[in-house]
């Protein structure tokens, strides 16, 4: 799901005087970066030399000296979000990470929101921007947290395509000519691929897993919850494990018609060998009748 913002240009200048709602002076452009590697988050630190860096469980936190907020957040799943940056420097740090990780199957599939801070405000979640009181550390690393999932979630939805693709291809072969193509191994190794990127999906959307800040905040809470809700997490993530389920049972059972075709193959095997000797004792009967 991919949001619109407002042009790049448009940041939250903290050392300024309280801002009308929604100008540009109090917005700050949020991107979310989802790569196909993992990350080992204490590799990538070098990237962000000038600035302050913090490892927190599984995402590192950089923020840049500046007049205004500046900060990156990496997941260990392989998702950077990158918050009141300038478009070159955006670029110069995705280009720097992915020098790091080595060569991914094409660019990084990305996501934009907005952060507009309207002081006294209450936590509200829009369309295509979150509104907050302050930007706060918490909050951000939250904000970036769901976006990052979100993006994510758009490689498991190419992942998954491209498995239903393989699978149609399997299945039209069982339906044209009846019987399952390739060789087993080749298809147990597919299912498995099909439960790697399942269990890939679990771990990088932590469904049941909060941040510790929303069980510390009611504000972060209802900010997290929001936020989930609006981009639709876990209605994207049930359609897509419905579909790997599917995916899953199918190829199981096509394991299953092909091991009973190899069974098949056995069973035969061993009545003709049983044949081929009953049929050798009677000719050595019949050779011995005859000499006799």
């Amino acid at each position: 799901m991919m949001r619109t913002g407002k042009v790049d240009t448009s940041q939250f200048n903290k050392g300024g005087g309280p801002a009308g709602a929604g100008s540009d002076a109090n917005v700050l452009q949020v991107y979310a970066y989802a790569f196909a590697a993992t990350f080992r988050l204490r590799d990538l630190a070098s990237v962000f030399a000038d600035a302050s860096v913090e490892h927190d469980k599984d995402c590192l936190v950089a923020r840049f000296p500046s007049e205004k907020t500046q900060i990156a957040v990496l997941f260990d799943f392989g998702s950077v979000v990158l918050i009141g940056l300038r478009k070159e420097e955006r670029e110069r740090l995705i280009a720097a990470i992915g020098g790091k990780i080595g060569p991914e199957p094409h660019p990084p599939l990305t996501e934009d929101f907005m952060v507009e801070v309207r002081p006294g405000a209450a936590v509200e979640v829009q369309f295509d921007r979150v509104i907050l009181s302050e930007a706060s550390v918490p909050a951000l690393k939250v904000i970036s947290l769901v976006l990052a999932q979100s993006a994510a979630m758009d490689y498991y939805d190419e992942d998954v395509h491209e498995i239903q693709q393989r699978t149609h291809v399997i299945t039209r072969a069982l339906q044209l000519d009846g019987r399952v193509p390739g060789r087993l191994d080749n298809l147990v190794k597919f299912i498995g691929s099909c439960i790697e990127t399942k269990n890939g999906m679990i771990a990088t959307l932590a469904l049941f897993d909060k941040p510790d800040s929303t069980w510390e905040d009611q504000q972060i809470d209802r900010l997290y919850g929001g936020l989930r809700n609006e981009l639709e997490i876990d209605d994207r993530f049930r359609a897509l494990e419905a579909k790997l389920r599917m995916i899953q049972e199918n190829l199981v059972l096509l394991a299953d018609l092909y091991h009973s075709r190899s069974t098949w193959r056995l069973e035969l095997t061993v009545v003709l060998l049983i044949l081929f000797e009953i049929l050798l004792n009677l000719w050595n009967l019949f050779r011995g009748g005859t000499h006799a």
